[in-house]
């Protein structure tokens, strides 16, 4: 075992070194400058079909499921999905399904409540 003493620390100082510069990199040309494409993450939010779930307590879940449905299956986004079924006014829309509230502990409630 004495022999192999001076690979293992041999193996283990190159393993080390190899993961320090592979963190170095990734840094370097992956992490420093990197700036979020606030454009497309809009674009993205906004076309998403799973916020549809912010309208499930105010109009239930079967409505809100149909609104989903009804959303991909004519290539459309939500509000217009809601707005051509009816389930909801553009302004109840608008006040219900706020993107910004949702990643906060926040339930939506009809105007009613």
């Amino acid at each position: 075992m004495n022999v192999y003493k001076p690979v293992i620390i041999y193996n283990v100082t190159h393993s080390v070194t190899l993961m320090t510069d592979g963190c170095t990199n990734f840094n370097k040309f992956l992490v420093k400058g990197t700036k979020p494409n606030l454009k497309k993450i809009k674009a993205y939010v906004d076309e998403s079909l799973m916020l549809v779930t912010a309208l499930s307590p105010v109009i239930g879940y079967d409505k809100a499921s149909k609104i989903a449905h009804y959303a991909n299956d004519n290539d459309l986004n939500l509000k217009t999905a809601a707005l051509k079924l009816g389930y909801v006014s553009s302004s109840e829309f608008d006040r219900v399904v706020d993107p910004r509230k949702m990643v906060t502990t926040y339930v939506a409630a009809s105007d009613e409540d």
